[in-house]
């Protein structure tokens, strides 16, 4: 009975740490790759490859946010150039959902206002 009681409070704890984020349309209008040196590891012996920072550039209304930088294939965002997406931000981590429809989480690496438009002032 005990252990039925604390499984149900761990749900429901967890359900309550759960946060509500504020979704907004957004757009990938860029996906920019940065190659790096080459790193070289001594591990038994001197294992060296190089390694890549991978930044995506995502587009709201009134935002570029630049996303990443994401180091291994693990990490790769699925989404596609010029397509629309979701974004939610969540102080220095965006929430983004990939063509899969999954929700990943990224570092933001810079924001940029949105200059506004000639029409609207």
């Amino acid at each position: 009975m005990r252990s039925a009681a604390l499984i149900v409070a761990i749900l429901w704890s967890s359900l309550a740490l759960a946060k509500d984020y504020e979704w907004r349309d957004a757009k990938v209008i860029d996906i920019t790759a940065e190659r790096r040196r080459a790193v070289v590891v001594p591990i038994a012996s001197l294992v060296g490859g190089s390694s890549t920072k991978t930044f995506y550039w995502i587009q709201t209304t009134e935002t570029i946010y630049v996303l990443g930088p994401v180091i291994g294939k693990r990490q790769l965002l699925n989404v596609t150039l010029h397509e629309p997406t979701k974004i939610a931000i969540d102080g220095k981590t965006a929430h983004i959902v990939d063509d899969y429809g999954q929700e990943r989480k990224i570092p933001i690496a810079e924001k940029v206002v949105r200059p506004k438009s000639k029409d609207s002032q």
